[in-house]
């Protein structure tokens, strides 16, 4: 099953789910899993990302995985605001989901938004 991490060591996941924020969100998420069950972490990844698409307010979602034989993977998945994310997120049929991955692995979630470094980009 997996087990989740805080990536933040000042504000926590629920922190920041339960937070006033307006805007688009991104929600970032860091996979830990033995290169051995990558394939099943991919496969439950897919049914996830099949469900959130179902929900209100996904935008785009996008499973990244680290070069040269790693177990490490990101997924960077962008919702129309918080309390879509939200949602989708607690909600029991999708908490259940969470048994499905691989014994050991860790998952980090966050929830960011752009920021507009002028010069350089714009939220």
């Amino acid at each position: 099953m997996l087990k989740l991490e805080e990536m933040d060591t000042h504000v926590t996941m629920r922190e920041q789910l339960f937070s006033n924020t307006d805007g688009s969100i991104v929600l970032m998420n860091i996979f830990h899993v033995d290169p051995s069950q990558a394939d099943i972490l991919v496969a439950a990844w897919k049914e996830d990302a099949e469900y959130f698409r179902a929900q209100t307010g996904l935008i785009s979602a996008q499973l990244h995985r680290g070069i040269a034989g790693s177990g490490t993977f990101m997924n960077y998945a962008v919702w129309e605001n918080l309390e879509c994310f939200r949602t989708a997120f607690t909600s029991p049929e999708f908490q259940e989901k969470l048994a499905r991955y691989p014994d050991g692995m860790i998952g980090s979630p966050h929830v960011f938004q752009k920021l507009t470094v002028p010069g350089i980009c714009v939220a």
